[in-house]
Parts: C-alpha cells; sequence; structure tokens
C-alpha cells in the first residue's frame, strides 16, 4: 500500500513540475511540436512578447506551415548554456532531428537556438527565439533544376 501511495506522488509531482523550471517549459515545448501539428491556441498560450505578437499577426495559410511537423522526428535536445535572472532566462540549446517522407529519412538537421524565456504568473513562457546556426545533410542528392 506504501509503494502504491509512494508512485501515485512521484506521479502527480512530475505532472505539477512540468514549465516550473525554464528549461523543462522549453523542453516541453520542442517536444510538443516535433511530430504533430499544433493548434494556434497551443502556441499562444506558451508564448509571450515579440513571439506572441508576430503568432497572433500571421496568417491563417502561414500558421498552417508553421504548425504542420508530422513529418519530422526527433532526434536529439540538448541544453548548452543558460543565463538566468530572477524572472528571465536566456538558453542556449540544439535541437536535432529527421525530415522523414514516409520511412525513409530525406534531411538529418540540427538547429543551435536561443531562447528568451520570462516569467509570467508563475509559467515560463517563450519570449523570443534566434536561430544561431543550422545544419542540413541530405540523404538524397539534390537536384538544384527542380
Amino acid at each position: 500500500m506504501n509503494k502504491l501511495f509512494f508512485v501515485m506522488l512521484l506521479l502527480l509531482t512530475a505532472c505539477f513540475e512540468k514549465d516550473l523550471s525554464p528549461e523543462s517549459a522549453l523542453k516541453d515545448f520542442v517536444d510538443s511540436r516535433i511530430g504533430t501539428v499544433v493548434s494556434r491556441d497551443f502556441i499562444t498560450e506558451r508564448v509571450t512578447g515579440k513571439m506572441l505578437q508576430s503568432f497572433e499577426n500571421m496568417s491563417e495559410e502561414d500558421f498552417a506551415k508553421f504548425a504542420d511537423m508530422k513529418n519530422i522526428k526527433p532526434d536529439s535536445f540538448k541544453i548548452l548554456s543558460k543565463s538566468c535572472q530572477e524572472k528571465k532566462c536566456f538558453i542556449t540549446y540544439s535541437v536535432g532531428f529527421l525530415t522523414k517522407e514516409g520511412d525513409r529519412t530525406t534531411f538529418v538537421s540540427e538547429v543551435k537556438k536561443i531562447a528568451e524565456l520570462v516569467q509570467v504568473e508563475n509559467k515560463w513562457l517563450i519570449a523570443d527565439v534566434t536561430n544561431i546556426k543550422t545544419y542540413h545533410e541530405s540523404k538524397d542528392a539534390i537536384n538544384p533544376l527542380e
């Protein structure tokens, strides 16, 4: 009985820890997007500042292109460095992913970024993301004439 109580308590704690740290909020955002199509509400609940404004101003067509990542499969997520103050945090991270067409991998990619996160009402939200470096490796020959 005590073991069951401990397991339930552990599961509840894990659910409540979500977004309590800037790292977990960022990782949850990245992990939740890769391999799926997300809604505008999903995005706007997790961003603030310049990011929120850019998503609110985005056309439905542009947002649909941004939100559709169902052909992307996760490969890696690494926090490289962070610099935090009380309510603001800058995190340098890299995301690795595979682009698939059916069962075939067409690209292997790694993107290094800097995310600015701000704490709003005890929740960490993404205020801005800057790309530092993008690396794509094509698994097929690229025809520049297409």
